[in-house]
C-alpha cells in the first residue's frame, strides 16, 4: 500500500543541500510567484528510505481541525476562549487581526531517526544521521497558505487557496487532502499566533499540567466522525486525530503542541493493521519579530512516536522515533504583490478534487453466479481514471530482463540505467526498493530453475521465485496472495509444477537458507500460489515510452504484443470480473502501476467488468481461451448474443 493517512500530510522536490546551508539569502532572492504558478514535476526520488518516512510525516503535517474563519478576540464565554485571550495579549496577535494582511517566514530544520525497533543494525545505523533543510512559508489569512521545505537533497509542498489543500512529495507526486480545509501545523508550532488562537478558540478545557517546570492549562481539540469519515477511503480509515495544547499560566504563551492519530489499514479480505502516530513539539526562544509588537517562538523540538501493530506485522508492534530541530531566520509582514492567485493550486489537483470529490468510486461486493466482483458506488463517466494500484508481486519476462527495469518493469531508455550484480534499474529508488530481496536472490544459482522456465516457456514459476525471496526478506508475508481465487490444475500441469518445486527448493538448500526462511516453502504452498498466479496474473503491456516516442505507435505496439514486458499479479484488479464486452479497461503507460478507466458512462451500482482476453476475437476462440485459461463459460450479453 502506498498510502497511508497519518503519515502522508506532506509536501514536494529537490535542491542540493549547499543551497540550504547558504539559507535564507538564496532562498528569498528566487522569484515565489514563479515558484507558486510554475507547474511542479515529479522528479528524483529520495535516496535514502528513512528520508522519505521523515519528509512524509514531519515536513509539513496538517492539524486535526479547520481555523475558524472569523474569530472575536474580545468575546469571552469559556475557559477555553478566556485561556485564548490571554494568549492573544501575550503574543500581540491581536494586532494582525485585519491589520496584516500576509507573512512570510523563513527557517531552517534538522530532522534525524532517533530509533527504529525492529530495524536491524545496518538500518539502525544509517538512521541515525541527521538531515539539515530550510523552510519557506506564505500565509494570507489561516485558509491559505503555501510551504516549501527542503531536506537531505529533497523538495517537498503542500499549499491550500481555501478550498482545496494538497500536498506534493516525489515519490508520491500531487494530490488533493480528504476532508475539511485545514491549517498547517507548522504554523501552530509558536509561528503564526493568529491561527493558534483560531484553531483553539472552540477547544475544551480539560485541566492543568505541569511541562518543563512551567504550570499550563489544557485545551482539548478532537476531530469530528464526519470529518473522520471525508478523510477516510475504503482502504484506510481514520478511527481518531486529536490535539492538546498546553498554554502556560504565567506568561499565557504556547508551550508544547501535542496531537495523535490512529488509522485502520485494510486491504479487502486481509487482517487489518493499525497506525498510530504521535506527534509532540515544544515552543521555545518566544520574542517580538523585528519592527512589530508580535512575538512568536523563534526555534523548538518535535518529537514524532509511529506505532505500528496488528496480526499482519510479524514482530507484533513496530515503533519509530523521529525528531526535529528548527528555528526561524526571518518573518515579514505584507509582502508586496502577494495575493490570493498565488495559492491557487496545481490544474490538475484542482480537477482531480473536483472530479472526484464525493464517496470512493468502487467497492468489492458479491455477486450470485461470479464470485467477488466490483461494484461503482456513484456515476463514473466515460474515459474517467477508476483507481490506480501498485503490483504485489511483478517479474519481468526473460526476453525483457536487460530492457527494462528489474522491479518496476520500466523500460530502459539509452545509458540511464542503475546496475546492480548484473540486472539493472530505471532509478536509484527502484534499486534501494528492490535490495531485500535481491540480496536472497543472489545466495542462490539459479541456472537450473531458469532453464526449466525456458525450455517449456514457464513464465509464472519466476515470479513464484521472486514471491519467494520477497517472503524471505520480510517484505511480504507467505499468505499474500491467499485472498486471490486459485486456478483448477490438470494432473499433467501438477506433475509439471512438481518438476519446478523441486528445482526451486534445491536451489535455497544450496545456497544454505536456514530451515526457518524457507519453511513456508512446500511442495502444497507451492502448488497453491502457482494455481493463484496462473488465474490472476496480468500481462504488462506498455503504451508509454521516451517523451519523444508517439503514443499512437506505442499503442500499436501494445495491440501487436510488442509492449509486454513482464508478468504482475494486484490485489483489487483481480477482483474485476470478465466481460467480452467490458465497460472498464486496464493499462501500464510506464512501468507495472495499473491504472483502470472507464470505457463507457457507467452508472452508481453496476458492475465493472475488464476483458481478460483479445476482445477482437470470435466467438468460438474466445469461448476456447477461456474456457482453457481461466476455467469458466462466458455467459455475458454479448457471447449470449453469438457474437
Amino acid at each position: 500500500m502506498q498510502r497511508l493517512a497519518p503519515l502522508m500530510e506532506e509536501p514536494m522536490d529537490e535542491q542540493e543541500q549547499e543551497d540550504q546551508e547558504r539559507g535564507k539569502r538564496s532562498t528569498r532572492s528566487k522569484s515565489w510567484k514563479k515558484w507558486i504558478k510554475t507547474q511542479l514535476q515529479i522528479i528524483v526520488f529520495p535516496k535514502k528510505p528513512d528520508m522519505k518516512l521523515l519528509l512524509s510525516v514531519m515536513g509539513c503535517p496538517l492539524f486535526p481541525v479547520p481555523p475558524l474563519s472569523k474569530i472575536s478576540l474580545h468575546q469571552v464565554s469559556s475557559s477555553a476562549q478566556y485561556i485564548i485571550q490571554q494568549f492573544a495579549a501575550a503574543t500581540g496577535c491581536k494586532k494582525l487581526a485585519g491589520e496584516i494582511k500576509n507573512t512570510f517566514v523563513t527557517g531552517k530544520i534538522t530532522m534525524s531517526m532517533v530509533s527504529d525497533v525492529n530495524s536491524s543494525p545496518a538500518v539502525g545505523s544509517s538512521s541515525s544521521v541527521s538531515h539539515k533543510g530550510c523552510f519557506v512559508m506564505w500565509q494570507m489569512l489561516p485558509e491559505k497558505w503555501l510551504i516549501e521545505l527542503v531536506g537531505g537533497g529533497h523538495k517537498v509542498a503542500a499549499g491550500s487557496d481555501g478550498e482545496i489543500t494538497w500536498r506534493y512529495t516525489p515519490w508520491l507526486g500531487d494530490h488533493a487532502a480528504k476532508g475539511a480545509i485545514r491549517p498547517l501545523r507548522r504554523a501552530l508550532q509558536g509561528l503564526d499566533p493568529l491561527t493558534i488562537s483560531s484553531v483553539f478558540s472552540s477547544a475544551q478545557f480539560v485541566g492543568e499540567k505541569e511541562i518543563n517546570g512551567k504550570d499550563c492549562f489544557i485545551l482539548k481539540l478532537s476531530t469530528d466522525q464526519i470529518d473522520l469519515s471525508r478523510r477516510s477511503d475504503s482502504t484506510a480509515e481514520m478511527i481518531k486525530h486529536v490535539a492538546f495544547g498546553y498554554f502556560s499560566q504565567k506568561s499565557g504563551l504556547l508551550i508544547c503542541l501535542e496531537d495523535s492519530s490512529l488509522t485502520r489499514i485494510q486491504i479487502p479480505g486481509t487482517v487489518p493493521t493499525y497506525w498510530e502516530t504521535s506527534m509532540s513539539s515544544w515552543m521555545e526562544d518566544y520574542r517580538a519579530i523585528e519592527g512589530s509588537e508580535v512575538v512568536i517562538a523563534h526555534s523548538g523540538r518535535t518529537d514524532v512516536l509511529i506505532s505500528r501493530f496488528g496480526e499482519t506485522l510479524r514482530g507484533g508492534i513496530s515503533v519509530t522515533r523521529m525528531e526535529e530541530r528548527w528555528t526561524i531566520d526571518d518573518v515579514v509582514f505584507d509582502v508586496p504583490g502577494l495575493s490570493v492567485d498565488c495559492f491557487i493550486p496545481p490544474k490538475e489537483i484542482k480537477m482531480d478534487f473536483h472530479q472526484h470529490d464525493g464517496p470512493p468510486p468502487i467497492r468489492v461486493g458479491l455477486t450470485e453466479s461470479a464470485g467477488r466482483a466490483v461494484f461503482a458506488t456513484r456515476r463514473i463517466g466515460a474515459g474517467d481514471l477508476i483507481h490506480t494500484a501498485k503490483p504485489v508481486v511483478a517479474c519481468p519476462s526473460l526476453a525483457s530482463l536487460d530492457s527494462v527495469c528489474y522491479l518496476c518493469l520500466k523500460k530502459l531508455m539509452g545509458s540511464a540505467k542503475f546496475q546492480d550484480r548484473g540486472v539493472s534499474y530505471c532509478s536509484q529508488e527502484c534499486q534501494e526498493n528492490s535490495k531485500g530481496f535481491y540480496d536472497v536472490e543472489t545466495r542462490a544459482d539459479w541456472s537450473s530453475f531458469v532453464d526449466y522456465c525456458r525450455t517449456y516457456n514457464f513464465k509464472y514459476p519466476l515470479m513464484v521465485k521472486r514471491l519467494c525471496c520477497m517472503i524471505i526478506s520480510g517484505a511480504l508475508p507467505a499468505d499474500c496472495l491467499d485472498i486471490l481465487q486459485p486456478a483448477a490444475l490438470s494432473s499433467a500441469m501438477i506433475s509439471k509444477i512438481e518438476d519446478g518445486y523441486g528445482l526451486l527448493w534445491n536451489a535455497f538448500r544450496k545456497a544454505n537458507f536456514k530451515d526457518d526462511d524457507v519453511a513456508f516453502l512446500t511442495k502444497q504452498w507451492y502448488t497453491a500460489i502457482l494455481a493463484r498466479i496462473r488465474i490472476n496474473a496480468f500481462r504488462i503491456d506498455l503504451v508509454g515510452g521516451s517523451c519523444g516516442e508517439d503514443l499512437l505507435s506505442l499503442a500499436a505496439a501494445s495491440v501487436e504484443g510488442e509492449g509486454a514486458v513482464g508478468h504482475a499479479v494486484y490485489m483489487l484488479p483481480s477482483f474485476y470480473n470478465h466481460d467480452c464486452d467490458p465497460n472498464a479497461h486496464i493499462m501500464w503507460l510506464q512501468n507495472a502501476d495499473a491504472r483502470l478507466n472507464t470505457l463507457r458512462d457507467v452508472e452508481e451500482g453496476e458492475e465493472l467488468r475488464i476483458c481478460y482476453i483479445d476482445a477482437s476475437m470470435g466467438y468460438e476462440a474466445r469461448q476456447t481461451i477461456l474456457s482453457q485459461g481461466f476455467g469458466f463459460i462466458c455467459n455475458c450479453l454479448r457471447c449470449q448474443s453469438g457474437d
